[in-house]
């Protein structure tokens, strides 16, 4: 399902569509394994998004049950806080957020397809809006013939012809096998990263090997920093954080 929802703006707008019952929403965003770096633990999303309305969305897909604690969403939560505002921005600008888990079994026990949880006040029985979201799919629900349970169904379907929602169906298929759009299919996909992952590492090399001439140039004491970052391609800032290190 990852795999399905990378970088796909229309599976994952189909989907919050559903599961926040939505027509209109938007998705403007997505990223597949958005890494948080934090003050203690990091954190890596299986998929995030944002709307038209600045919203955060975190889908997380947990097969084991201990993967979907509770105290694990609001620690997402509270990661996606950390770096939704900027420096001097006003808490009253922290984006709305929702944490929503995609579980194998029922997590929460009560037997129901989605959960759907907010913040309440215990006096008045009055919600206290801090715009935090969290929510758990159950997938292994019983068919109700609900909008969510053909959802649960496609998430869990190999077959995108038994498939209920179009733009997940289409993206199940393409990654099946041979077909017009996709050619390769999988085997396309796979082989479209390996060759990004080797150009990447290329252009790291490439860097490291500036960087390593940068500094020899450096030592030697006889060039301005504006003709090393010339000569090298290297930010005059990066050439000037280099030689802050020697």
């Amino acid at each position: 399902m990852n795999l399905v929802l990378e970088d796909n703006i229309p599976c994952v707008e189909e989907m919050l569509r559903v599961i926040l019952k939505k027509d209109d929403l938007v998705v403007k965003k997505v990223q597949t394994q958005e890494k948080l770096h934090g003050f203690g633990r990091s954190l890596c999303l299986d998929v995030y998004a944002e709307d038209s309305e600045g919203v955060r969305y975190n889908i997380e897909i947990q097969n084991a049950d201990e993967g979907a604690d509770p105290r694990r969403a609001r620690f997402h939560m509270g990661m996606i806080d950390v770096h939704s505002l900027e420096a001097g921005q006003k808490f009253s600008e922290l984006p709305e957020c929702y944490v929503i888990f995609i579980t194998r079994n029922d997590v929460l026990g009560l037997g129901r397809a989605i959960y759907t949880i907010h913040k309440y006040i215990d006096e008045v029985l009055e919600p206290f809006d801090d715009g935090s979201h969290t929510i758990y799919i159950n997938c292994s629900a019983e068919d109700d013939g609900s909008e969510i349970w053909k959802l649960i169904h496609d998430l869990q379907c190999m077959n995108a012809e038994d498939m209920y929602f179009p733009r997940l169906a289409e993206r199940v298929e393409f990654f099946k096998g041979d077909n017009e759009e996709g050619g390769e299919g999988t085997m396309g996909y796979f082989k479209e990263r390996e060759e990004k992952a080797v150009k990447a590492a290329e252009k790291k090399a490439e860097k490291r090997s500036a960087e390593n001439f940068a500094r020899k140039c450096l030592e030697m004491g006889k060039f301005t920093l504006e003709d090393i970052a010339t000569a090298t391609g290297l930010t005059l800032k990066r050439v000037q954080r280099l030689a802050e290190t020697l």
